[in-house]
C-alpha cells in the first residue's frame, strides 16, 4: 500500500469499527429493551420516510444559517447533538463495563461533557473524528435495530440516488461540505495525507474547479469522507446481522465486504468531490442480497 493510499486505507478501517461497535453496541439495546423494535418487521418504512425528510430540511436549514452568517447556532446545534448521542451511546455502553450505580452516573455524564469540551476547546481533525465515530456508532445501532432490515436497503437506496442528486445536480451537499470544512463543523471524518497538519491548515478539495492557490487540479491535503457515508452502510450492516443472527458471520460480514468494495471502487474511480453513497450503499446491499440468498 503506498503512502499517498494509507488515507482510503484508514477510512475503510474506520468504517469496519464503526460497523463492529454499532453491532456490539445493538446488541445490548436489544437485550436490554427487546420491544423498541421488531428488526424482521416492516414498520421502519415509516422511520425511513420521516428521516429521509427530516435530513433533506436539515441540510438547507444550515446552508441557510450559513449564508445568513449564523455559525454560533449551526455550532451549537452540532455540539448540542453530538452530546446527546455521547450520552445515549454511554448510557447503553455503562451497562456492561460499569460495576456500581456510581460508576455507571460517572460514566454516563462523564463521557458527553469531555466531547463538548474537546468540540470547543480542542476541535482538531482527530477529534471530529472521535465524534464523528461516536456519532456513527449511534447512528447505525439505534436505526439498525429500529427500522428493520428490508427498510434499511431501501434506505440505503434512498439516500444513494440523494447524494447522487445533491452532489452532481443541485450540489448543495458539496456547498454543505464546504461550510462544515470552512466554519470547523462536525461533519465529515477528515484523515490528513500528511503528519502534522492542523484542522485549520486543511482546504475542502476541489478537484472540478481546476487550479486553486498553487495547487494543481487533483491534489489535496486530506481525505474527507461524510459521517453519512459510514454511518448509513453500517445501519445494513447491523440490522443485516440481527436478521441472520443464526448465520451471524455471513450476514453480517458479506454486507461488510460488500460496502468496502464499493469504497475501494469510490476512491479509484470517482471525481472528487464525489457521492459516496452511491457506491458503498450499493455494496453493501448487494452483501446483503448475496448473504440473503445462500444463508438465510
Amino acid at each position: 500500500m503506498k503512502r499517498k493510499n494509507l488515507p482510503e486505507l484508514f477510512s475503510i478501517g474506520i468504517f469496519v469499527i464503526t460497523s463492529l461497535f454499532a453491532i456490539f453496541v445493538s446488541e445490548i439495546l436489544y437485550q436490554v429493551q427487546p420491544s423498541v423494535a421488531a428488526p424482521t418487521s416492516s414498520s421502519g418504512f415509516q422511520y425511513v420516510i420521516l428521516y429521509i425528510f427530516v435530513a433533506i430540511a436539515f441540510t438547507f436549514v444550515i446552508l441557510y444559517l450559513a449564508r445568513k452568517k449564523h455559525m454560533n447556532i449551526i455550532r451549537g446545534v452540532f455540539i448540542f447533538s453530538m452530546a446527546y448521542v455521547t450520552f445515549f451511546i454511554a448510557s447503553i455502553i455503562g451497562l456492561v463495563i460499569a460495576q456500581t450505580e456510581l460508576e455507571y452516573i460517572i460514566f454516563i455524564l462523564a463521557l458527553p461533557a469531555v466531547m463538548v469540551y474537546l468540540l470547543i476547546f480542542r476541535n482538531e481533525w482527530y477529534v471530529v473524528n472521535a465524534s464523528g465515530f461516536i456519532l456513527s456508532t449511534g447512528i447505525a445501532a439505534i436505526w439498525g435495530v429500529i427500522i428493520g432490515v428490508w427498510a434499511a436497503v431501501v434506505f440505503l437506496a434512498a439516500f444513494a440516488v440523494y447524494d447522487y442528486i445533491a452532489v452532481y445536480k443541485t450540489k448543495h451537499m458539496v456547498d454543505l461540505a464546504r461550510v462544515a470544512v470552512d466554519e470547523s463543523l462536525p461533519m465529515l471524518f477528515i484523515i490528513p495525507s500528511k503528519r502534522g497538519i492542523k484542522y485549520k491548515e486543511m482546504e475542502f478539495d476541489r478537484r472540478e474547479e481546476g487550479k486553486e492557490e498553487g495547487k494543481e487540479s487533483g491534489e489535496s491535503d486530506t481525505l474527507m469522507i461524510g459521517f453519512g457515508d459510514i454511518a448509513f452502510p453500517s445501519i445494513l450492516v447491523v440490522s443485516s446481522a440481527l436478521y441472520g443472527f443464526s448465520n451471524f458471520y455471513a450476514f453480517a460480514f458479506i454486507p461488510m465486504a460488500g460496502a468496502i468494495v464499493g469504497m475501494i471502487i469510490l476512491y479509484a474511480f470517482a471525481k472528487r468531490p464525489a457521492p459516496g453513497l452511491p457506491f458503498i450503499n450499493s455494496g453493501a446491499i448487494l452483501g446483503f442480497l448475496i448473504a440473503f440468498s445462500f444463508f438465510r
